[in-house]
């Protein structure tokens, strides 16, 4: 029976594929001693002991998938990665930069201590630092060695398999690293991110947190009668002022007729008023205004909730608590997303190029707001095809270019080229929100399935020598590996606190930014009791994806 599996996968060998990512992502979704090992992984791990099958896989849907991954990676970073070079927080490039190159020091000094090869050295760093597309950039550096193909195949397949060794202490190494390291550096992680939300909320205690900050996560809407005469002839913007949060004056209802009016409107007795805000703010409203009534006609508004992503210049650069002073009257902020992580909603959090914000308030109102912000990121499943492929194609084009740096070809190849375009497209996007659009579902589709089409493609393809390889440098491959994960971030942390004196909190979700290291920084916000470490994460993680996956060229041709 299993002979006869065996030669229907050989007739049609999409069949192990799929069965390699079936498989993969199920082991990776499984929870070990807290931790679990993420479908890449899961994926890879699966597709090298189904490799054992010696079956042959076509590269050519390896090289389609991994360009699809590249570019969605770079598109999706551009704009911070962009951003950040016209931004003070300059630090987090640096604190990238160390981190990068102290990994591939490390790599090289370690490689040649154990005699690792090119393939060997290079998968151990992917694994190690947790970047999978440096498999495909390294693959692609040992295809232009001057060498037989039987050898530039040996050396793929050590990608592959020291990138899995690795790979498993690259990120539960990591999650415990960070779980740990802040009690050997005597740092209460809890008390510093509790600190760094009061003084970002401007409180004086911890009472006060960022999620309570005037804007709110739930909007209500009552309708209260003027029986106040202490409010009577004031203005609009005074009455929104005398309450402790943010409120907004969204209808004024005089006799039977519901006004137009402005902050500068005055108001009578008896006019009906009706008010959107939080709990904390609406339930002061019938000792500031008078009694709460029952009109339908005047608290029966459209609401409307919106993603916007920000691209005014005059908003980039502000903070929450000073955009929430100068407009946006009626509107309330639920959340705040950067790179897919959830930031907290505090006075001093600063807005970035493409973050997100949900604005949630009545339909007028949140559509003036987001003519303001930028562009609304309305739910769609439209995806700019013709971008992608032209992408890929001027992508693989520019990796082709080889230049001589003293005698040495150094080339981007086809993973380096398309990442760059990518790149410069995915700026392009947040300069002019109406070119290549990539739907959110689209995104999910080039990079998870796309990397994981690829490393598939190559777990299979080194299946066969990945049991031998084991035996003879697994142990050396694990141990070197555990060195590379630890060193960049202990290094960099030493730098981010003596150089740049950066908060621990924020130094910490930078370096798991740094190296590309998600779930390292789920581990941390969870030890903090905070989302603050996702502040540091947005930049060095746009970085770090661009620099290491470009160490898997560099490698290849220094360990050569």
């Amino acid at each position: 029976m299993l002979k006869g599996f065996i030669e229907i996968c050989r007739a049609h060998p999409e069949i192990l594929i799929f069965l390699a990512i079936a498989i993969g992502y199920f082991v990776g979704k499984l929870k070990f001693f807290g931790f679990s090992l993420g479908s890449t992984a899961g994926v890879l791990l699966a597709a090298l002991v189904l490799g054992q099958m010696s079956i042959e896989i076509n590269p050519l849907l390896q090289s389609v998938s991994f360009a699809l991954f590249l570019f969605a990676i770079g598109y999706k970073v551009g704009p911070a990665f962009f951003g950040a070079l016209k931004k003070e927080g300059l630090h987090y490039i640096w604190i990238s930069l160390v981190v990068a190159v102290t990994g591939l020091i490390t790599a090289i000094v370690l490689g040649k201590i154990f005699g690792f090869d090119a393939g060997t050295t290079a998968g151990l760093l992917g694994g190690a630092m947790t970047q999978s597309a440096v498999i495909g950039t390294a693959d692609g550096a040992i295809l232009g060695l001057p060498i037989s193909a039987a050898q530039k195949t040996i050396l793929q397949n050590n990608v592959a398999v020291a990138y899995a060794i690795s790979y498993i202490f690259g990120v539960a190494g990591l999650i415990m690293f960070y779980k740990i390291v802040p009690r050997l550096f005597g740092i209460d992680l809890k008390k510093e991110a509790a600190a760094l939300e009061a003084k970002m909320s401007g409180a004086a205690d911890d009472a006060s947190r960022p999620e309570l900050f005037s804007w709110y996560k739930s909007l209500i809407l009552r309708g209260f009668r003027v029986a106040n005469n202490a409010i009577v002839g004031k203005k609009i913007s005074d009455l929104e002022s005398m309450f402790p949060a943010k409120v907004a004056v969204e209808k004024i209802k005089r006799g039977d007729t519901l006004m137009d009016f402005d902050p500068n409107t005055v108001i009578e007795n008896g006019d009906e008023i009706a008010l959107a805000g939080g709990l904390k703010g609406l339930i002061q409203g019938e000792k500031i205004i008078g009694p709460e009534i029952d009109d339908q006609g005047l608290i029966d508004i459209m609401g409307e909730i919106m993603d916007v992503c920000v691209l005014n210049s005059k908003v980039v650069g502000q903070t929450l608590g000073e955009l929430s002073q100068a407009i946006g009257h009626g509107c309330f902020l639920r959340r705040l997303k950067r790179q897919e992580h959830e930031l907290p909603l505090t006075r001093d959090t600063e807005i970035n190029k493409c973050d997100i914000l949900t604005i949630v308030g009545a339909r007028e109102d949140v559509e003036k707001y987001i003519k303001y912000l930028g562009y609304v990121e309305r739910p769609t499943s439209t995806t700019d095809l013709i971008m992608v492929a032209l992408g890929c194609v001027v992508g693989s084009l520019i990796g082709l270019i080889t230049i001589n740096v003293l005698k040495i070809p150094v080339t981007l190849g086809m993973g380096g080229g398309v990442l760059l375009v990518g790149l410069i497209f995915g700026w392009l996007r947040a300069v002019h929100p109406t070119f290549g659009q990539i739907s959110t579902g689209a995104q999910w589709i080039f990079t998870d399935l796309g990397l994981n089409l690829f490393i598939a493609c190559v777990g299979l393809t080194a299946g066969p020598q990945a049991v031998q390889a084991l035996k003879t440098s697994g142990g050396a491959v694990f141990l070197a590996g555990a060195i590379i994960t630890l060193m960049p971030t202990i290094i960099g942390y030493i730098f981010g606190r003596m150089v740049f004196k950066l908060n621990p909190v924020l130094l910490m979700g930078a370096l798991t930014g740094a190296e590309t290291a998600s779930p390292a920084l789920n581990a941390v916000k969870e030890v903090a009791n905070s989302s603050t470490p996702a502040l540091g994460f947005a930049v060095p993680y746009a970085f770090g994806n661009v620099i290491l996956t470009v160490w898997g060229t560099v490698l290849i041709h220094v360990m050569w």
